[in-house]
């Protein structure tokens, strides 16, 4: 792995859909602080202009997808879903 590839074995992004979507383990992160993360990306990252969808099963994965209303480039969904990651650990070790 070189100085800028990151495992992104969580991550997919669409770039002609315009998406990112994480996959995140409901049994690691309770779904309540998946929410809150995804709520504070939007809110308070500059990411105001950015849907969500959140899916999946409670028991076994969580899919919280990101698709901003403007064209994004592949570096920068990935760089919405880094963002989420960081949140979501961020406000599981805070609380």
């Amino acid at each position: 792995m070189t100085g800028e590839e990151i495992d992104t074995h969580n991550i997919s992004v669409d770039e002609e859909e315009n998406s990112v979507a994480i996959r995140v383990n409901p049994r690691l992160y309770k779904t309540h602080f998946i929410m809150n993360a995804a709520h504070d990306l939007t809110e308070t990252a500059g990411y105001q202009h950015t849907d969500i969808v959140i899916d999946g099963d409670p028991d076994t994965t969580i899919v919280v997808k990101f698709i901003p209303r403007e064209k994004k480039t592949r570096k920068e969904l990935l760089n919405i879903a880094y963002q989420f990651n960081s949140l979501l650990i961020a406000l599981t070790t805070t609380r």
